[in-house]
């Protein structure tokens, strides 16, 4: 305890001990300060942002999982049930995004005139109701859903009681000539299973593996599928009727993904932790003894504050110039009452 109070002291409280001028605000540290902010900057907002792949391998700067999880933690907010992530819905939601990118469109139908259900259909999931929110060019999960929930239509989907499940597909292709991210995420409830005595068939496997679907598969060398695995969905077909039952092989996403998967977001964490430092430190250098305050360690202050500050304006811009969602869309299959 004794040590940590000296380094304190030594850093950030001017005395005699240091001559008056905190360690912290020193050219030497103000440098190694700047430095890992902008190494920081380059590793967590910059190479996730601009190449749309995060630096933790493979895994997305937008993530499936943490999307759901974003959009359950705004459900909690408003005191309501969370979605059960379904891999049903998230093969179906996969399909959609892939099909977008793939075929370089942004629209709930697509110009072959596919709607939202028509990917439902594909996968055998029979709903009460279902909805679906879109986004496009977006680099920062927590992004997406705060875009969403500032349209009414869009929170609206994410709030709507009716819903029960949830599923997400996240995948890269081009849009207006340039290579981004496209994000659909699907919410539904399905309709309750009828047991009926039958002889039982064989269940059909569905894969997201592309090679095994013909509409992923399309075109794969401009599309690829980010931060999902290759996921087995068993659907029973019994009396050839479609139950929404399914092997449950959803990952809880990591720390480290949650954190790389809002690269906008950590990155502000990191500034704003290193800017209270800095402004502290400032603050304990003029009051403390002003009469031995020194004028290149408040421009040392001053200047990193000016640098977190230009840095963190260019990141509000950068993540923020292409972002589009467009009119959510919700429906209700009248053919089941």
């Amino acid at each position: 305890m004794t040590s940590w109070i000296s380094w304190l002291k030594k850093h950030f409280i001017p005395h005699p001990g240091n001559n008056h001028r905190p360690h912290i605000l020193r050219a030497y540290n103000i440098r190694t300060i700047v430095a890992t902010v902008l190494f920081l900057e380059l590793i967590i907002f910059l190479i996730p942002v601009i190449t749309k792949v995060n630096t933790g391998g493979q895994m997305a700067a937008v993530l499936p999982a943490v999307l759901a999880n974003l959009t359950n933690e705004e459900r909690q907010s408003q005191k309501l049930q969370t979605l059960k992530v379904s891999n049903i819905l998230n093969l179906a939601a996969q399909m959609k995004a892939t099909d977008m990118a793939t075929n370089s469109y942004f629209a709930h139908t697509s110009p072959e005139g596919k709607t939202p259900w028509y990917w439902l259909d594909q996968v055998g999931y029979k709903y009460q109701y279902a909805g679906e929110n879109l986004a496009v060019n977006f680099s920062d999960s927590r992004d997406v859903t705060s875009a969403w929930m500032e349209s009414p239509t869009h929170k609206a989907n994410i709030i709507k009681e009716n819903y029960t499940e949830i599923g997400t597909g996240v995948a890269r292709g081009l849009y207006n000539g340039q290579e981004t991210i496209f994000v659909a995420q699907v919410y539904a409830n399905p309709v309750p299973e009828v047991i009926t005595p039958s002889i039982a068939t064989p269940p059909v496997v569905i894969s997201t593996n592309r090679e095994k679907i013909p509409q992923i598969a399309k075109r794969e060398e401009e599309t690829s599928i980010l931060g999902t695995e290759d996921v087995a969905v068993v659907v029973s077909n019994n009396n050839d009727t479609t139950s929404n039952n399914e092997i449950n092989t959803t990952k809880e996403p990591s720390e480290l993904q949650k954190l790389l998967a809002s690269p906008r977001n950590t990155m502000n964490i990191v500034l704003f932790s290193i800017l209270a430092i800095i402004i502290l430190a400032l603050l304990l250098n003029i009051f403390i003894k002003i009469e031995h305050y020194h004028s290149d360690l408040i421009t040392n202050g001053m200047l990193t504050i000016a640098i977190i500050g230009a840095i963190f304006i260019g990141n509000q811009y950068e993540i923020n110039r292409n972002m589009v969602i467009i009119q959510s869309l919700d429906y209700e299959n009248e053919l089941l009452h």
